[in-house]
């Protein structure tokens, strides 16, 4: 590390001079000394507060969490102690007063606070920065559902991103929970292994200045399911190991309904549909496979596919408490739930 030249020569002449300082003066700078230990010591405090906590989650997903009377309910009456708020989408921002009033109501009574940022599916900056975008043949690229992607490699779309979060830190959400850190699956016009080191500098860079701007922040990841046994997946570009050393947690996105390649993993074998059926197994090996079972909190299923209730598959209270059994047999960090209209079995929920 190298020590700025005015540091040196004021320890120095601390050093030579220090006889020459009248008591005052020399209680002045342990003062100083006792207060930048103290700043030290209560950041980490924090920081281990804030850890011991995150680890104990018991969440679900509310979207832009306008249905408030709903979740408080919901809380009172359950188990469930978490909160997942979209706070970036694709198409918006969702950083409003009343927000911010509902997270402090919600902090009040111990619920902690998760806010979601999605990443590079974004339209936002379309018409202002049209440099920032994947592009295919000069023009800007849209997937196959017409969805446009930001730049991995654009240093100022990392920059963007980086700023925006700094600002959810400071409207006081518990964590950040990034989604969409990746490529589009169907985007060619970058190699596999490009993918994954584009991926990997921007896990680096986010992960080093939000934790350089609010040490005690945590932050989790969204992961496909099978990175939990592919560990590495050059169509996205997301890799778990450099994943789990950037992110507090990683929650992968379990849901047995979308396994629609099977599922074989530690020789349990499931073909599709037939791995819908069980919850249980797909997510406990799903867990123990990843090889972080501690630092894994994953999304589970509370929604039913229209193909799935055809053929008589329903994910009750049931299929719910086994996903809840799994995560908790694997040695998972807590649990997260997801249903794409915020509406929750609540009698699976303690």
């Amino acid at each position: 590390m190298i020590v700025p030249i005015f540091t040196i020569i004021s320890m120095v002449s601390i050093i030579i001079f220090g006889g020459f300082l009248n008591s005052s003066e020399k209680s002045a700078i342990s003062a100083e000394t006792a207060l930048q230990e103290n700043v030290k010591v209560t950041t980490e405090d924090a920081a281990d507060q804030a850890r011991q906590r995150s680890g104990q989650i018991k969440g679900v997903y509310a979207g832009w969490a306008y249905n408030q009377s709903y979740f408080k309910k919901l809380f009172e009456e359950t188990e469930l102690n978490g909160i997942v708020i979209d706070v970036k989408e694709y198409y918006g921002i969702n950083l409003s007063v009343s927000l911010q009033s509902f997270i402090k109501e919600l902090q009040e009574e111990n619920v902690w606070t998760i806010a979601r940022i999605v990443v590079f599916r974004d339209s936002l900056s379309l018409e202002k920065n049209p440099e920032w975008y994947l592009t295919s043949s000069e023009s800007i690229w849209q997937d196959r559902s017409g969805y446009y992607w930001l730049d991995p490699q654009n240093q100022e779309v990392s920059d963007y991103i980086v700023d925006f979060s700094k600002k959810v830190i400071d409207f006081g959400f518990d964590e950040l929970q990034f989604d969409y850190i990746r490529y589009p699956e169907t985007y060619g016009f970058v190699s596999g292994p490009e993918k994954v080191a584009a991926i990997s500098d921007f896990f680096s860079q986010l992960s080093l200045e939000l934790k350089k701007y609010d040490p005690s922040i945590i932050l989790s990841v969204d992961l496909f399911g099978y990175i939990t046994t592919q560990h590495r997946s050059y169509g996205i570009g997301q890799s778990l190991a450099e994943a789990e050393q950037c992110f507090d947690y990683l929650s992968f996105m379990l849901y047995p309904s979308h396994f629609y390649s099977g599922f074989d993993v530690a020789g349990v074998r499931y073909s599709y549909p037939e791995v819908v059926k069980h919850p249980y197994e797909v997510i406990y090996y799903s867990i123990i496979a990843s090889g972080f079972p501690e630092k894994t909190r994953p999304f589970l299923q509370d929604f039913n596919l229209r193909i799935d209730t055809e053929r008589g598959i329903i994910y009750d209270a049931a299929k719910i408490r086994a996903q809840i059994q799994a995560a908790e047999d694997a040695g998972a960090s807590g649990w997260l739930f997801w249903n794409p209209k915020g509406i929750y079995t609540k009698e699976a929920f303690k």
